[in-house]
């Protein structure tokens, strides 16, 4: 097999996913001919599992061709997926020098500074890749988030958009339907399909605008998880709920939940905050949990690790807590800490989950709680979303939706912010939540 022909099968196989054959098929062409600049490249990017390795190959590409500047962009993935943040940012700024017309470099380089909670910086980077890339969707969508970080809503909108364009790389493969997506068109006497994306917590926050377009006169239908219909029926506005991977119901316009803000014109100012929207009776609960003394506080520690999208496992390893690490919590006097975490067993917290087949059945044990301490996902949603007291311990480089460092949320009139001040570093976020928690015991006592 020629060169060339190995290269293509190794740019196929890399493009797969299935680095293990690339690697080989870049290797064999190296061995052959070890002046093979691009191969040295990808022969780097494809082992992600061997940093030191991998920069070794960017490395010999360099020498061979010191001024290309993708092989500093390729070299800054390295450093920054080995948490080497300023030797990334370095080879990032060398790219920019060498190529100030590429764009990747910076959207990297702005990456970096939102991963650093640096968010204006971040903006004005994201605007500067995207007038060099002005139909490149990834950054127009990063644009989008870093603004909505921001609460520049309006704008911050209408560039998430793009994380629906077919070549986006955010995991989300845009619907088809037979029915137009909806763009603002007279919606009296129509029904409209709201569609859930990307998590369940997503799908909590966002059927919130259900009832605004409801009040345009549309009957609307939900189609989100199977875990979640039942307890979303319950919101305002909503006319039916259908699990989603079943057949669908006849309506005549679509539209995935996450761009009803954009389609409503809604800024932070504007933004339909009443709580709670999503009901649930906890009087079972309560009667049984009333075994047990003190303030009932449920936790839960950790994301749901099964998401399909491809930041999520990086961000799902950053927003949970390993359980131990909240042992000051367990010892506290007058508190009794309920499990919420679903996949987990906990013998050390009062642990009903077995008991718990879907969202409804969770929102009814949250419901039954005086309040609830979660990590930055779904429960933290639901809690918020039935206007139960919550408080949110959120990464360094927290979520857009919690707007930065804020200890609010004018998302959710009853949550409280706990950000990580320093990245991966939990210990003094837990130490001010039990401190919070002694003070809340001796208030209500």
């Amino acid at each position: 097999m020629t060169i060339e022909a190995l290269f293509a099968a190794a740019l196929d196989h890399h493009r797969g996913g299935r680095l293990a054959q690339a690697w080989d098929c870049y290797r064999r062409i190296l061995v052959s001919d070890p002046q093979q600049v691009a191969v040295w490249n990808h022969f780097g990017l494809a082992t992600p599992g061997a940093r030191a390795e991998a920069a070794r190959a960017i490395g010999r590409a360099l020498r061979l061709a010191p001024g290309l500047a993708q092989s500093h962009c390729n070299l800054a993935a390295i450093h920054r997926a080995g948490g080497a943040v300023d030797q990334a940012v370095a080879s990032l700024r060398r790219a920019i020098v060498l190529q100030p017309g590429l764009a990747a470099p910076l959207n990297n380089l702005a990456a970096l500074a939102r991963e650093q909670a640096r968010i204006a910086a971040a903006v004005t980077l994201f605007r500067r890749a995207a007038t060099l890339a002005p139909d490149h969707p990834d950054i127009h969508c990063n644009l989008g988030v870093a603004l909505l970080q921001l609460g520049a809503y309006e704008e911050g909108w209408r560039e998430h958009e793009w994380r629906l364009h077919p070549g986006a790389s955010t995991g989300q493969t845009p619907r088809s339907f037979d029915r137009p997506l909806w763009q603002g068109e007279d919606l009296a006497g129509k029904t409209i399909l709201l569609h859930a994306e990307q998590g369940l917590g997503d799908a909590l926050q966002f059927v919130r605008f259900a009832a605004p377009v409801a009040a345009l006169g549309a009957r609307v239908v939900i189609e989100a998880a199977p875990s979640l219909t039942r307890l979303l029926a319950t919101a305002p506005g909503v006319a039916a709920t259908h699990p989603a991977g079943t057949p669908l119901p006849a309506f005549d316009f679509h539209l995935p939940m996450m761009s009803a803000p954009h389609r409503l014109g809604l800024t932070l100012a504007t933004l339909p905050a009443d709580t709670p929207y999503l009901t649930a009776s906890g009087a079972p609960w309560r009667q049984r949990l009333s075994a047990w003394p003190g303030l009932k506080v449920g936790l839960a520690w950790a994301g749901n690790p099964a998401l399909k999208l491809p930041w999520a496992a990086d961000a799902n390893a950053r927003r949970s807590i390993a359980l131990e690490k909240f042992r000051p919590l367990f010892d506290l006097p007058g508190v009794t800490i309920v499990s919420l975490q679903k996949d987990e067993r906990a013998a050390e917290l009062v642990d009903v989950m077995e008991e718990i087949e879907d969202f409804a059945d969770t929102a009814a044990l949250v419901e039954a709680l005086d309040l609830v301490i979660s990590v930055d996902t779904s429960v933290a949603h639901l809690a918020g979303a039935l206007g139960k007291p919550v408080w949110i311990l959120s990464r360094f480089d927290g979520c857009w939706r919690w707007l930065g460092h804020r200890p609010d949320s004018p998302w959710y009139p009853s949550a409280r912010l706990f950000h990580q001040k320093t990245r991966d570093d939990w210990a003094p976020v837990i130490g001010e939540v039990v401190t919070s928690l002694q003070r809340l015991v001796k208030k209500t006592h």
